[in-house]
């Protein structure tokens, strides 16, 4: 039989109480008490703790016909503050989350990057350039995670794949050596999913395709990412689709990334808003492509479910430009393929359309506040 300290019991009366709070805002004393079944004396010195940590405030009196007014209290949102940054290879993204896990500042840099010191000398400028502008200090930080293209090690401190950045065996030391607070590596398609799963937390089960540039996957179980024995679970991108196909950066052919990226359909130097553009405008060749595009991406679904029969969620910067007839499409596509011709509503588009990376690479800081709350403070 588990026994319980003292102690344990007040943390555990303090974290209830501040989530409580956090789920319903401008509630009282007497409705937290009554709520989770505590003394008003205990309730007491619980605000009272978290007024002095500043992660609480009053926000004003509830209405009463009779008696005196009950007052309401409310979680600051920005008494904690989370970075994220996603890393391509010409610019950056820093997005500012408070706990609610919401925006509060996002801005793109220009930076090539180099995986050398040099490199991240410049970031840790500019990020403490972000810090300075919107008046964060550095205790108020939870932690600065870095979204890049590659696999990392469990604990995020190595980049042990990483061929698009070519940053292979990069130590994140490089960068958090500047920083009082933790920071990490995080893959980029684990960001995105990290950022779904926040939208929709009633998914438990799902596999999550990040259609961008290079195409990234995520296995999502039970609610959690699945990093897999050594890290490369959801590496769809590298699942032979077109067996002696086009060369992939990995070096291998005919991978899923050949044909289910931004990549397959850009010319050099082109961006995705161009592409759309000129298809739209009638462009055979890009109206083919698009065309073999949605056909490789339905074989891919359809492979995937095979596998694993759950929600599949299309994210990345691909899927705004999807219309309700490439969706249908795509279904189709699947529908004709299927051994068991299932209902294809497992296939639905992600509600994290824009920043899911950069978001996704501070909101594990977050979670791990808000489960540790009692232990932070």
């Amino acid at each position: 039989m588990d026994t319980f300290s003292l102690t344990d019991i007040k943390k555990k009366n303090l974290s209830d109480i501040y989530h409580y709070i956090y789920k319903n805002p401008g509630c009282s004393k007497q409705t937290i008490a009554y709520a989770l079944a505590v003394s008003l004396p205990t309730v007491s010195q619980h605000l009272a703790t978290l007024m002095n940590e500043k992660l609480i405030e009053k926000s004003g009196q509830l209405t009463s016909s009779v008696g005196r007014r009950a007052m309401a209290y409310q979680i600051i949102p920005t008494a904690r503050i989370a970075i994220g940054i996603e890393i391509l290879s010409r610019n950056i993204y820093v997005t500012a989350l408070n706990l609610y896990g919401k925006k509060e500042a996002k801005e793109k840099f220009e930076l090539n990057f180099e995986p050398n010191q040099i490199y991240f000398d410049k970031l840790q400028k500019t990020v403490k350039n972000f810090l300075k502008k919107y008046k964060y200090e550095e205790n108020q930080i939870l932690g600065i995670g870095l979204g890049m293209q590659g696999l990392t090690s469990p604990d995020g401190s190595q980049m042990t794949y990483g061929k698009v950045l070519d940053c292979t065996g990069l130590s994140i030391q490089m960068f958090a050596d500047y920083f009082s607070v933790p920071c990490k590596f995080i893959h980029d398609a684990e960001c995105a999913s990290n950022s779904e799963l926040w939208e929709n937390p009633e998914i438990k089960d799902a596999i999550y395709l990040s259609l961008g540039q290079h195409l990234g996957g995520a296995l999502i179980i039970n609610g959690e990412f699945q990093n897999g024995l050594t890290g490369k679970s959801g590496t769809f991108e590298h699942m032979t689709l077109i067996p002696d196909g086009m060369e992939c950066y990995c070096g291998k052919q005919g991978c899923a990334e050949c044909y289910c990226s931004g990549n397959y359909l850009l010319e050099p130097e082109m961006e995705l808003d161009e592409f759309f553009a000129k298809k739209e405008q009638g462009d055979s060749a890009c109206q083919k492509k698009w065309e073999n595009y949605l056909s490789y991406l339905s074989m891919l679904i359809n492979n995937l479910h095979m596998v694993i029969e759950s929600t599949v969620i299309l994210g990345g910067n691909i899927t705004p430009y999807f219309t309700e007839q490439d969706v249908l499409k795509i279904k189709q596509n699947v529908l004709e393929r299927s051994t068991f011709k299932d209902d294809t509503s497992y296939i639905i588009q992600g509600k994290c359309r824009n920043d899911a990376v950069s978001i996704g690479a501070a909101l594990p800081f977050i979670k791990e506040f808000l489960k540790e709350i009692a232990v932070k403070i």
